[in-house]
């Protein structure tokens, strides 16, 4: 349980990113969590939303929602929906 906490404590940093591809949003999860590389999917994007999952080792699976008001501006993480292992 407390592993979790402090997975999830981790995740939760991530609230409030600006990324405005993929890559950017996994090299911030790199210096999250410390680790040299984090897996990254796009599972759905469109116009103003994005949702991605995350996989550092060791933690399991991270779900990232992410919204922009604009087309053209960056998405901004607004939601960590769950780390699973």
């Amino acid at each position: 349980m407390e592993q979790t906490t402090t997975e999830l404590r981790q995740a939760e940093e991530l609230l409030g990113a600006m990324f405005t591809v993929p890559k950017e949003l996994r090299h911030i999860a790199e210096q999250t969590f410390g680790q040299l590389f984090v897996p990254t999917e796009l599972v759905h994007e469109d116009e103003h939303e994005a949702d991605l999952v995350l996989r550092p080792a060791g933690v399991g699976q991270v779900h990232v929602h992410a919204e922009r008001e604009r087309d053209w501006y960056p998405f901004r993480v607004t939601r960590v929906d769950a780390v699973t292992s």
